[in-house]
């Protein structure tokens, strides 16, 4: 209830962190997506009742997000990073530690869609392969060639 209250309360919020809110629900994260739409970083890392709903909705409603930290949400798939990759131009930052669920697709997605990325920590996500790191380097080096 105060995380929905929050949305409600403050339009101009840019920056919240829940990380370690071990109730918090995709219904508050939903809240905050529609009721603060100048978000542009959130923590929810150890939220672990949190699905692709939450970060699909951040996604959608909140055109200059930029940073998200979802480290140990178990929950999450590439459905989630797929969504913040296609519909947020300005990302820059993903914290991705432990995210089991999480495959070469998801970083691929990031990689590809998200030109302004600075900073990727994707340790412990058992799934990704070179591939990954493939994309990802491969976006650096064109960012490079271009200075």
């Amino acid at each position: 209830k105060s995380i929905k209250a929050v949305a409600a309360g403050c339009p101009s919020l840019a920056s919240l962190d829940v990380g370690d809110c071990e109730n918090l629900t995709d219904e508050s994260i939903k809240a905050v997506a529609a009721g603060c739409p100048s978000l542009a970083s959130l923590n929810v890392g150890y939220c672990n009742n949190l699905t692709d709903e939450s970060i699909k909705a951040i996604a959608a409603g909140c055109p200059s997000f930029a940073s998200l930290d979802v480290g140990g949400c178990k929950n999450l798939t590439d459905e989630s990073i797929k969504a913040i990759a296609a519909g947020c131009p300005s990302f820059a930052s993903l914290d991705v530690v432990g995210c089991k669920n999480l495959t070469d697709e998801s970083i691929k997605a990031i990689a590809a869609g998200c030109p302004s990325l600075t900073s990727l920590n994707v340790i412990d996500c058992e799934k990704l392969t070179d591939e990954s790191s493939k994309a990802v380097a491969a976006v650096f080096s064109r960012r490079q060639s271009l200075r």
